[in-house]
């Protein structure tokens, strides 16, 4: 395609991440989710179900199991979800695991980290400009406060609504539920000073045995870790293109082509961890389960992967240092703007002047972002 028929494919793509990044734990919103790895695996099999799809619809491309170590890496960076947000909480979690997942992504194209090609922008300083903008935006939608559990009542079937968060793309953790949970003081604990509380809620675990100082150490050098480690997820799939010595097809490298490779990755390493949880309980009888969570979070997954998806056209058209500030800038402000208006999660004139203020920032983010290109 030509290059603006193909820049107009990666912004539409980098807008429908956004949009299904930002709502695919919609379906799960009134489940429990347990511990979240049931959950988690549940919903990884929503995803593997997208990547075959999309392999068959392709013509079944040679499989890459170099590209299945990105998937690996964005599933460790995930399953750490618990204990970064038991060290430091969801709000200073979800800042720093965020804020590096967008510079590592971006700092891979910017200056081809990894043996990648290096992207070229026409204007680096306005990159730098778009970049430095989305930051503070994500920093601002962290600042919004939801109503509590408590406050809000009970669902249709009785369950206290859980919580929202203001997480971000990639690095929107598969155990999302249980963070709110862990924050919260633990399912059917009504929530308080939610933040202050997390560190408090993981007594009995090997973060209460660090000590208040050292557990938060601990946090956010796991928070650094994730968020490089969502980042870096999309390298080993870029790599084999910027890399290919094959001229078969003309040189065109379609990224659609390592879409399964990598979510094998993500099953795959999903059922690892699955199998050394229902071994450190003793057997699958000990575990978590619930039939009813099982549709919702293999939808959940599916969305999520439609996303994922997206993502990589938008990675292939734009390059990592347009798509990836484009897409972990935008989820955050979507997943806001459902909890109003399906949830009734988000009150108060404090809380919209925030939101405005990071739609603003967003807005400003994006214009430069795309601008420097």
């Amino acid at each position: 395609p030509t290059t603006m028929s193909s820049d107009l494919q990666g912004y539409i793509c980098a807008g429908t991440a956004v949009l299904f990044f930002g709502t695919n734990f919609v379906p799960v919103k009134k489940f429990d989710s347990g511990d979240g790895m049931f959950f988690q695996l549940c919903m990884c099999l929503g995803i593997f179900l997208v990547g075959l799809i999309v392999q068959a619809a392709r013509g079944w491309p040679e499989f890459q199991p170099f590209a299945m170590a990105g998937g690996a890496l964005w599933c460790t960076g995930n399953v750490m979800a618990v204990p970064v947000i038991q060290s430091v909480g969801m709000s200073l979690g979800l800042l720093v695991w965020g804020a590096t997942n967008m510079l590592s992504g971006w700092a891979s194209g910017k200056f081809g980290l990894f043996g990648l090609h290096s992207d070229d922008i026409d204007d680096p300083v306005l990159n730098y400009v778009g970049v430095s903008l989305a930051l503070v935006s994500l920093g601002l939608t962290i600042l919004v406060e939801p109503t509590d559990a408590a406050s809000a009542g009970p669902d249709d079937a009785g369950h206290a609504i859980p919580e929202p968060t203001g997480s971000i793309s990639l690095g929107k953790p598969l155990l999302e539920s249980v963070a709110d949970d862990l924050e919260e003081g633990g399912p059917g604990v009504e929530s308080s000073e939610a933040v202050s509380a997390a560190p408090s809620s993981s007594a009995g675990t090997w973060v209460s045995r660090l000590g208040p100082r050292r557990a938060r150490l601990a946090g956010v050098c796991m928070a650094v870790v994730m968020g490089c480690f969502f980042g870096f997820s999309f390298d080993p799939a870029q790599y084999l293109m910027d890399n290919r010595y094959d001229d078969d097809d003309g040189g065109r490298v379609d990224p659609l082509d390592y879409v399964f490779s990598h979510l094998c990755g993500i099953f795959a390493s999903s059922c690892f961890y699955y199998a050394l949880y229902v071994a450190s309980c003793g057997g699958f009888s000990n575990t978590w389960k619930d039939a009813a969570l099982v549709g919702p979070a293999m939808l959940s997954g599916v969305m999520w992967a439609i996303a994922q998806v997206c993502w990589f056209v938008a990675n292939g058209a734009l390059g990592f240092s347009i798509a990836f500030p484009l897409i972990t800038s935008g989820p955050g402000l979507v997943a806001a703007l459902v909890g109003i208006v399906l949830f009734g999660e988000i009150q108060g004139a404090k809380n919209f002047a925030v939101l405005g203020l990071a739609f603003a920032f967003t807005v400003s983010a994006n214009v430069c972002i795309v601008m420097s290109r």
